[in-house]
């Protein structure tokens, strides 16, 4: 049985603005077509728009090199926002969505939109994958085997069901991974090996309490005319991650089933 992570409360108050020059005001976005959009409204700890090892830039430069036309939105998300844009991208939420929110999103993928997240805090965005068919834990995963350093919380998954979005991976790397649970229509696509453990107590060490299974990493739907992935840590895509094992390949892979 998954200790699944609970939603949280409302998104409270965000940054108004936006980046890149937008043709609708404090939107963020144009009206010159499809694009991809990065979500910095749910106080998110790294930006696609500044360079350093826990920032996105390299990412932002792979869906730029995908042929996407790239923009920053750090307004609450609406169906106003979310008009033109053919992919949304949550990296690394901090803080949850709200009710009118989660709606917006959810009939932006059902209308053909793609949403991508990438988890750091499974809290902020349980409530919005829940309503896709694919949950968050709250608790992280420990591998015991292809650890990073040592450490049972940084591993290599390499086990992976045949998708567009796993074509060609041989193992990414994870710092920190919580556990996707998919339901409905939804698949895990990446997932740990049967000797891993959930840390329930949170005492990074293996108790008669901690169930020993296979957990998902990595898991994708498609909603309506749309398409869902969630991948339970946001680390792969950081900078000081991105050149790691299949990591890149793992972002462009995604990116072109989006297309």
């Amino acid at each position: 049985m998954l200790a699944l992570a609970l939603p949280g409360p409302g998104a409270g108050s965000v940054e108004k603005g936006a980046l890149k020059a937008p043709d609708v005001p404090g939107t963020g976005l144009s009206l010159k077509g499809p694009k991809t959009v990065f979500d910095l409204s749910h106080g998110q700890v790294g930006s696609p728009a500044q360079s350093g090892p826990l920032n996105y830039s390299l990412f932002y430069e792979t869906v730029l090199s995908t042929g996407g036309n790239v923009e920053l939105n750090l307004t609450p998300v609406s169906p106003q926002v979310l008009t033109g844009v053919r992919t949304y991208i949550i990296a690394g939420a901090e803080r949850p969505f709200s009710a009118d929110e989660v709606s917006a999103i959810m009939d932006f993928v059902l209308n053909g939109g793609n949403l991508f997240v990438l988890v750091r805090s499974s809290g902020p965005v349980a409530e919005l994958t829940n309503s896709f068919g694919i949950a968050v834990s709250n608790f992280k995963i420990h591998e015991k085997s292809g650890n990073i350093g040592g450490d049972s919380e940084n591993f290599y998954v390499s086990n992976f069901w045949p998708h567009p979005v796993t074509d060609g991976l041989g193992r990414i790397s994870v710092y920190g991974a919580w556990a996707v649970l998919a339901e409905k229509d939804s698949i895990a696509i990446a997932v740990t090996s049967g000797y891993a453990w959930a840390d329930i107590d949170e005492d990074c060490s293996q108790g008669p309490s901690d169930p020993v299974q296979a957990f998902g990493v990595v898991a994708v739907t498609e909603a309506g005319r749309g398409k869902v992935v969630v991948v339970s840590d946001n680390s792969p895509f950081l900078n000081r991650n991105l050149g790691e094992a299949d990591n890149r390949r793992l972002a462009e892979n995604i990116l072109n089933w989006f297309k």
